[in-house]
């Protein structure tokens, strides 16, 4: 039988040692002891030939001392405490950890790592740890080989249920002389790692209310979309430059069941071939020059379980097509480098302002990818076909730009709402908060008017309202008004003619009204013209 009781005493040379020699002329069995300022904490046991009352005694023999201020019984002793406090506290948490001396030998271990080892604790103390875990898997010998700690390095282990995979920190630990004593390493489940990922750089959620509109074509749009999010089929967004595919891609992941996992973001066209591929797929240790020590996680990967849009997807490489078309289908990805597969369970969104029918008649884009893809179009109308929405959108961002700049709201006057219903916004939604963002930071007053509005891009245009517009801009030495003609993507050189051809005729059509007079002025026969309008479906 064991008890242990405090001593509160007064600091004065000899107290433990005199205290000690109580306890041992009771023929006590002293188990701990602590000591510290003022207070002295013993745990003693019986031996065989001790009296039965024997600690009472003790306990009025020792409160007789001089320097003995109280003697009573506690339940823990100090250090039972702390080492209760540390294993609650090593047992909630959600990481792994494993502690070994400087011989290798397992000291400590909390139930993640029991879990992510699969291994028992009482099982596992005292062993080296090389029985327990490949060094291969787990690289806390290394850091006590070469005494440096080894960060966030991805690791794989195999239990019985299968492969496991985990980021790990190994550290290396010195003593108070700096002398190598163990090493502790903790392991971070990845399914953990992508959700504090996602919780630093999640960006505003975007739910289909946030998307502004009135026109019943937005509205169709919007509600199938919504049924499509309800399904893990891949998306296919298809739209102009401006016209919100991300916009419509983050809605539709807010309104999936994925909505609690990551939503990843990549713009295929914003990165060169070699990096995008290493960026989506990840990458193994030394597979290219300055390559990351333990490789690296690929986007797929941190998308696993949630969402990832591919913006700008007509951008791909052929190489990267064919990779992408292997993931699509196996639901696996095989890093740079790497032999290991590694399964997946992503739901993709691609995005393009390209016209893909046409790569791929060019075979520029892969006809089964683009198949693979398509499973659910969504096809978002250019701003000047759903003109409805310009006032309301407009309406918007002048609010939204305002508070942002801690000014008071503006409005548009009705030349100016005029001036915006008759543009045709080749840049779209995007090209609209540009615009109108210009005329906020120009304008004094809270009235916006029509000489404020200035567009992005000046092209020829059939409607009058925008004819004192281009004659401010136009060059004296040019013929056509505006600083450029927009190229979407590049064609032979006979179709851009044709292109330029239509535009100016069209023009000049609707500027003289009549046929004879568009001859003209453009020095071709009436039949000429006539034939011209008829080929390019003219009125």
């Amino acid at each position: 039988m064991s008890c242990s009781f405090k001593v509160d005493v007064v600091d004065t040379p000899g107290v433990t040692s005199k205290l000690l020699n109580i306890v041992d002329s009771f023929n006590l069995n002293l188990k701990a002891m602590e000591v510290i300022p003022g207070e002295i904490f013993i745990r003693i046991s019986k031996l065989p030939k001790s009296e039965p009352d024997s600690t009472q005694e003790l306990f009025d023999r020792l409160k007789k001392l001089e320097f003995v201020k109280d003697v009573y019984d506690i339940e823990y002793m100090p250090f039972e405490i702390k080492e209760q406090q540390l294993k609650t506290v090593m047992n909630n948490l959600k990481e792994g950890i494993i502690a070994i001396d400087k011989n290798g030998k397992i000291s400590t271990m909390n139930k993640s790592a029991e879990l992510m080892l699969n291994v028992a604790l009482e099982n596992s103390i005292g062993k080296n740890i090389n029985q327990i875990i490949d060094s291969k898997q787990l690289p806390i010998m290394e850091t006590l080989k070469k005494e440096k700690k080894i960060e966030n390095e991805e690791i794989f282990v195999e239990a019985d249920y299968g492969q496991s995979h985990y980021f790990t920190t190994t550290t290396p630990i010195f003593d108070a002389e700096d002398n190598l004593i163990g090493a502790v390493a903790s392991m971070k489940d990845i399914d953990e790692v992508r959700k504090l990922y996602n919780t630093i750089l999640e960006s505003p959620e975007i739910q289909f209310s946030d998307i502004i509109h009135q026109s019943k074509k937005m509205q169709q749009l919007i509600e199938y979309a919504r049924r499509s999010a309800q399904n893990d089929s891949t998306i296919f967004i298809r739209g102009e430059s401006g016209t919100g595919k991300e916009l419509f891609a983050r809605a539709i992941y807010s309104a999936s069941s994925r909505n609690q996992e990551a939503f990843v973001p990549v713009n295929c066209a914003a990165l060169p071939d070699s990096l995008l591929e290493s960026e989506l797929f990840g990458y193994e240790e030394g597979s290219f020059t300055g390559a990351k020590k333990g490789g690296k996680q690929g986007l797929f990967e941190l998308a696993d379980k949630g969402t990832i849009f591919l913006d700008e997807i007509g951008e791909m490489s052929a190489h990267l097509q064919a990779k992408l078309l292997r993931t699509l289908e196996q639901k696996q990805i095989r890093k740079v480098g790497g032999d290991k597969v590694i399964n997946i369970d992503v739901r993709v969104i691609a995005a393009t302002n390209r016209k893909i029918e046409e790569m791929i008649r060019e075979n520029k884009f892969r006809e089964d990818l683009y198949y693979r893809l398509n499973v659910i179009p969504i096809v978002i109308p250019p701003l000047r076909e759903r003109r409805e929405d310009l006032l309301l959108l407009s309406k918007y961002f002048l609010w939204k730009i305002t508070t942002k700049m801690r000014i008071p709201n503006k409005y548009l006057n009705p030349a100016a709402k005029e001036k915006i219903l008759a543009y045709n916004w080749p840049g779209n939604v995007r090209e609209l908060k540009n615009v109108l963002e210009r005329a906020i930071n120009f304008v004094s007053s809270q009235e916006i008017k029509a000489k404020d509005i200035i567009f992005d891009q000046l092209r020829l245009r059939n409607n009058n309202s925008l004819k004192d517009e281009f004659n401010n801009y136009q060059a004296e030495d040019n013929l056509l008004s505006g600083d450029y003609l927009e190229v979407k993507e590049m064609a032979p050189i006979k179709k851009m003619v044709n292109e330029l051809e239509k535009l100016v005729i069209d023009y000049t059509l609707q500027e003289e009204k009549s046929l004879r007079k568009a001859a003209k002025v453009l020095g071709v026969s009436h039949t000429t013209v006539l034939n011209k309008a008829k080929k390019y479906n003219l009125q």
